[in-house]
């Protein structure tokens, strides 16, 4: 196909970047939209959102996940690719119809659902937007520099909508519509570009045979992650009211995009970890998917650390004071953080790439059996507090339960010193949050000071107890600048020679 050989590390960066912009843009929509809209109003759109969340999983299918691995072992033949690509997209159709099918008989069905089938008619147009979208595509032939730029046109879309049709409480399906609209438009632009790379086209010949159980594997594993998940909200919604939906919506939306984030840095790697071990690349395998590790360990404590000790101050700049009840919830959830991305490591990393999706799909059942039964348990008394602390509890089991699996298959040994200076760099942070709390009373310098020191203090605990993972990280990037140096140096002197 002609494909060039990306740098992980490049990927890496691009998927980073995408996923900041995912992060720059709400803390300039979610702030307008929580004050303009007021707590009741963001609960409608979550709650209606937690809805149709589940039909945008039957339509997808777990598709998504499958393509890039599957689609990873044949994308160097381009015809291959375009026929695996059009069995994709046809079961992708045939599931789509039936997600829509089921949606309208649901809303029917459920008298609650009634007064939020505005909010549900326009967030459903999602499940088509992801069925064109084909995004596998572009990350089985890992194209993320288009799917970056691709993100920042629609972000900036979205903001315009928002800005121009949003003005008050009343204006909250107006809200729903602005991201939808954006996203739908670029799902389009999207099934036109992968021109670029194969003519997808609906075909009868869906080669079920292959393709179904593992797909059906996956999805089970998908739709009992997000019943964990989102279960929280659509409990939280008939036990309680709309008003401590809007509280835990905040404090999970900050938790959801730190988990993007995140899991950037180990998403990237998928394609590549499948190809290595579909051509029998063990060792390379290993040494990236250890490597992978300690990069986004480096990353998820310090950030896990941060946002506990800053909770409050977060809730209120992006929310407001009214959202003041959701930052222990939001504490709660960023314990949860440590334990859902090591999951997310080990899934992704590992077990999908070695094929074990059915331990993937037995831990995220229990872990979806234990969330709702604490919901239902402990929401009631504790609203949106109770549902932050099932979320937690079930992560924690599903990492644990993956964790006996993967020691088996992958052994991830890192230094004592690795360890330690982690551990010194986290402690660091909390010292400096109480420093700046005890000093300084000024709520926007104390969290500008808490951050900036942070980020000092945990760079240097890194550096100065030589952790490998950061000096790694520190000697190719000053490599990098050394060779954009003498590549300068070497066109200059052939530019005087010419002369």
């Amino acid at each position: 196909m002609g494909r060039k050989e990306k740098s992980i590390g490049v990927n890496a960066l691009l998927n980073g970047l995408k996923t900041i912009l995912s992060v720059i843009f709400p803390l300039i929509t979610y702030p307008y939209a929580a004050r303009v809209l007021q707590v009741e109003n963001m609960g409608k759109v979550d709650f209606s959102n937690s809805v149709v969340s589940y039909f945008v999983l039957i339509a997808g299918l777990g598709i998504a996940t499958y393509a890039i691995r599957e689609g990873a072992r044949v994308r160097d033949s381009k015809e291959n690719l375009e026929v695996f690509s059009s069995e994709m997209f046809s079961i992708n159709i045939i599931s789509v119809v039936i997600s829509i099918i089921a949606l309208v008989i649901v809303v029917v069905a459920v008298p609650k659902f009634h007064s939020y089938i505005p909010l549900i008619a326009i967030q459903s147009l999602a499940i088509f937007g992801n069925m064109i979208g084909v995004t596998w595509l572009y990350s089985i032939v890992e194209d993320y520099a288009y799917i970056t730029v691709r993100s920042l046109v629609v972000h900036i879309i979205a903001l315009v909508l928002l800005f121009l049709f949003v003005h008050n409480e009343a204006d909250y399906v107006i809200y729903a519509a602005t991201t939808v609209v954006a996203n739908a438009g670029a799902n389009i632009f999207n099934f036109f570009h992968a021109k670029k790379y194969v003519k997808i086209r609906f075909t009868r010949n869906l080669n079920l045979k292959k393709h179904f159980k593992p797909i059906m594997v996956i999805f089970a594993s998908t739709v009992t992650t997000t019943i964990y998940v989102n279960s929280d909200k659509t409990i939280l919604g008939f036990l309680s009211d709309e008003f401590h939906v809007g509280l835990y919506s905040t404090s999970v939306n900050i938790y959801t995009v730190l988990k993007s984030c995140i899991a950037a840095v180990i998403l990237v790697a998928l394609p590549r970890l499948s190809n290595f071990l579909a051509t029998n690349h063990k060792k390379e395998y290993e040494k990236t998917a250890i490597d992978i590790f300690k990069m986004f360990m480096m990353i998820l404590l310090p950030v896990m650390v941060g946002i506990f000790v800053t909770s409050d101050a977060v809730i209120e700049i992006i929310a407001g004071a009214s959202y003041a009840e959701a930052a222990t919830s939001l504490k709660i959830l960023s314990l949860s953080l440590a334990f859902s991305m090591i999951a997310t490591y080990y899934t992704n990393a590992v077990l999908l790439p070695m094929k074990k999706e059915t331990v993937v799909l037995k831990g995220t059942i229990m872990s979806a059996v234990l969330n709702i039964v604490l919901n239902f348990a402990l929401i009631g008394t504790f609203k949106q507090n109770g549902a932050a602390f099932t979320t937690l509890l079930a992560e924690v089991l599903m990492c644990v339960y993956q964790y006996f699996y993967v020691r088996k298959v992958l052994r991830i040994k890192v230094s004592l010193r690795y360890v330690i200076s982690l551990l010194m760099g986290c402690i660091g942070i909390i010292i400096v949050s109480a420093v700046c709390n005890v000093f300084l009373t000024a709520f926007i310098v104390n969290l500008i000071m808490k951050i900036l020191m942070s980020i000092i203090v945990y760079i240097t605990a890194l550096l100065a107890l030589k952790n490998d993972a950061a000096l790694s990280m520190v000697n190719g990037f000053l490599i990098k600048i050394k060779k954009m140096k003498l590549s300068r140096k070497v066109q200059s002197e052939n530019t005087q020679n010419l002369k």
